[in-house]
């Protein structure tokens, strides 16, 4: 799954909308809009601020 496809899994599941993630991160409900149907592309910052506003860490792990 892909971190879009996450977030909006987690949107989803606290009943937020992507202007509400737009609220908490500062940023215009466009671009996230935008981030989450993959016509922008996530950067570090991005996800970064996602995972702060939602509570989130990126755990990366291996198999």
């Amino acid at each position: 799954m892909d971190f879009s496809e996450s977030v909006k899994k987690i949107l989803k599941s606290r009943d937020l909308s992507p202007s509400d993630l737009a609220r908490l991160t500062g940023y215009t409900p466009q671009y996230i809009h935008n981030l989450l149907d993959g016509k922008r592309r996530w950067n570090e910052t991005t996800i970064n601020r996602t995972c702060g506003a939602l509570g989130l860490e990126i755990k990366i792990e291996t198999v």
